[in-house]
């Protein structure tokens, strides 16, 4: 189902509130834990702390060719984690290109960035998902692609 900017805009302003319980890395993906709700970070994503930035997905490309978590990201995610963790999210702001900026309470901003255009190969590139964890089974699933946005239940 298609949501227009006003419903994207809602769903994303409920992680408001949630303090962020965990990040960790799934290849070169980030994903940050807020309870109830999951963000999966498949595009540029940059973490910073006043200004300072502790790491990016593009991290991931500086590693050591032979085992894919000796890279950047997985080092930086894991020696930043006890600052990036732990704070609670006081702004969840989606911009007109769809990018998602989320500012935590511990002087942590997490920006998701598009980070590309229709492909040459595929229309779509799924950038980043917002996942509402609904009891054991089910979830809801705000899939952010390159330049659409899907909102499966």
């Amino acid at each position: 189902m298609k949501l227009d900017r006003s419903e994207v805009s809602n769903f994303i302003q409920k992680i408001v509130g949630n303090k962020l319980l965990k990040l960790y890395n799934a290849c070169e993906m980030m994903i940050f834990d807020f309870g109830d709700y999951q963000l999966h970070a498949s595009c540029l994503t940059r973490v910073s702390k006043k200004n300072d930035i502790l790491v990016t997905t593009l991290d991931y490309q500086n590693w050591d060719g032979k085992i894919d978590t000796n890279n950047d990201e997985w080092f930086f995610v894991k020696k930043y984690q006890h600052e990036i963790v732990g704070g609670t999210v006081l702004l969840a702001e989606l911009s007109s290109m769809k990018d998602l900026k989320i500012m935590l309470d511990n002087d942590i901003t997490i920006e998701l960035y598009i980070s590309n255009g229709y492909n040459h190969y595929d229309d779509e590139v799924e950038q980043w998902r917002l996942i509402k964890k609904i009891g054991e089974e089910s979830t809801i699933h705000l899939v952010v692609n390159s330049k659409t946005i899907d909102y499966i239940d």
